[in-house]
C-alpha cells in the first residue's frame, strides 16, 4: 500500500470522516482529501502526528512496513549487559531458583549462572572487536 492508501485505511478503520481527521490533525479537510488521493504528500511532521494519533509506526504510514506496531525506542535503549549483570548478581549465594515454574537446586543454579557469565563474556569480546 502507498502512503495515500494507508492514510485512507487508517481513517476508515477508525470510522472517522475526513472532517473529523482534519480537526484532529489540525489541517484542512481538503488537505486530507489531497493526501488520500495521492495528489499531495503530508509533511514529515504531519506523518509523525498521524502515527501518534493512530498509534502506529511512521514506517506503516509510509508503506515501508506492514506492521501496525510502533517503533519501540525503549527496547533499543536497553543495555542487556547491565541486565545480565543484575541477573547474575541476583544468583549469588542462591542454592535454588525457579525456572519455567520448576524449582531447580544446587548444581543447576551454578550451571545456569556460569552459562550467563559465558554469554556476557562472549558478547563483550564480540563487541570490543
Amino acid at each position: 500500500m502507498k502512503i495515500d492508501e494507508r492514510i485512507r485505511y487508517l481513517r476508515t478503520k477508525c470510522n472517522l470522516t475526513s472532517k473529523e481527521l482534519s480537526k484532529a490533525l489540525n489541517v484542512s479537510e481538503s488537505s486530507i482529501s489531497l493526501y488520500e488521493s495521492g495528489k499531495r504528500r503530508p509533511s514529515v511532521d504531519l506523518i509523525v502526528k498521524m502515527a501518534y494519533y493512530f498509534d502506529v509506526s511512521t514506517d506503516f504510514i509510509l508503506g515501508i512496513s506492514d506492521s501496525h506496531e510502533k517503533n519501540n525506542l525503549e527496547e533499543l535503549d536497553t543495555d542487556y549487559s547491565e541486565l545480565l549483570d543484575k541477573i547474575i548478581s541476583s544468583l549469588d549465594g542462591k542454592n535454588c531458583m525457579i525456572f519455567d515454574g520448576d524449582r531447580l537446586d544446587g548444581k543447576i543454579v551454578i550451571i545456569f549462572k556460569n552459562n550467563l557469565n559465558l554469554v556476557l563474556e562472549n558478547m563483550r569480546m564480540i563487541v570490543s572487536k
